[in-house]
């Protein structure tokens, strides 16, 4: 996206987030930014935990507007130079002025001179295929697919409608990638997952890996992300998962709609993430492990067994938030010398 020319009154803002204005009503800006680097003429939003936490960061502010979700009942905007903006989500609506302030990068369609496209595979209307890529033999691609540069696509995959597949993008034979998609930089779609038997005449042997990987509708993959082939069947990803950069999915592991995959994540095969579920950063999932449908496992936590129940988890080995915290608690007071209380039974 790019930053487009234009200039709004903060009427004008706060009839399109359906705010209640407080302040200089004429007053004029031309970009958003973030509250931690405020311009003057610009538009932030403000989330505190106080009112007095608020006050003082509206106070810091120099003359541009400021969405917020509520204010103190006494409070006099008038001693501020900003302009205020009362909205129930004030997070929500900054994020609907962005198209106000940038536009997409204009692009040409069509299939370009350096990409190398096999006579078998089927381009639909609309499909943009950039520089030096590689569409393999009976690649399906449907409308207005767009593939960046270097994106290569090993036979008999495909794209569905709408898609935008980033550059260095590789998409392994055989495997599917649903509609509406964003694949960011660099992911890697079907390489052979993990597996290796012992052998004795060589000490390790590779197990072939000759399934795909079946993607959803709207799903989205951060930059550098791995996800393996089956090694028979499919590895699955749902319709609306959302995964985020360097993130590492086994072979054969099933994640449910909706499921949120953080970065550095790693779930080894033949795993079961069902609806819902959130894995924070730098998690880590044994392999054939299911995770009960809405469960939430905090970043660097250690999923050895499967959680049967929804709930939040942390620690190594994962166990619920409470008994975590416990145990923190306890090895707390044990290292400060502090005597423990035990409970009966």
């Amino acid at each position: 996206m790019k930053p487009r020319t234009n200039i709004l009154t903060a009427t004008q803002l706060a009839t399109h987030v359906g705010g209640a204005l407080h302040g200089d009503a004429q007053l004029e800006v031309s970009c958003l930014c973030p509250l931690e680097a405020p311009v003057a003429g610009g538009v932030t939003f403000v989330r505190a935990k106080s009112p007095h936490s608020l006050i003082r960061k509206l106070h810091e502010l120099p003359r541009m507007v400021a969405l917020v979700d509520s204010l103190p009942a006494d409070f006099d905007s008038t001693t501020l130079r900003c302009t205020l903006i009362v909205t129930p989500d004030p997070q929500r609506a900054f994020i609907s002025l962005i198209p106000e302030f940038y536009s997409p990068y204009p692009r040409q369609h069509g299939v370009h001179k350096s990409a190398t496209v096999h006579p078998s595979a089927t381009i639909a209307d609309g499909v943009t295929i950039g520089p030096g890529c590689v569409v393999g033999e009976l690649c399906s691609l449907a409308t207005n697919v767009t593939l960046e540069a270097n994106v290569v696509l090993y036979p008999g995959v495909s794209i569905g409608s709408n898609t935008h597949i980033h550059s260095g993008t590789s998409v392994r034979e055989g495997c599917s990638v649903g509609a509406h998609c964003i694949i960011h930089n660099n992911v890697v779609i079907g390489a052979d997952g993990f597996g290796y038997l012992t052998d004795p005449k060589t000490g390790i042997s590779k197990v072939p890996q000759v399934g795909i990987v079946q993607i959803g509708d709207h799903v989205e993959i951060g930059a550098c992300s791995s996800i393996d082939r089956g090694t028979v069947g499919a590895t699955s990803i749902a319709s609306y998962v959302k995964i985020d950069n360097q993130v590492q999915i086994g072979h054969n592991v099933k994640i449910e709609s909706h499921a949120i995959i953080c970065a550095q994540v790693g779930i080894a095969g033949s795993c079961h993430i069902e609806r819902g579920v959130v894995l924070g950063g730098g998690a880590g999932v044994a392999d054939h492990v299911t995770i009960a449908a809405g469960s939430r496992v905090g970043g660097h936590a250690g999923v050895i067994s499967s959680i049967d129940h929804p709930g939040d988890y942390m620690g190594f080995p994962a166990v619920k938030a409470t008994e975590f915290r416990r145990q923190q608690a306890t090895l707390r007071r044990l290292s400060s010398g502090k005597s423990v209380k035990t409970g009966t039974r």
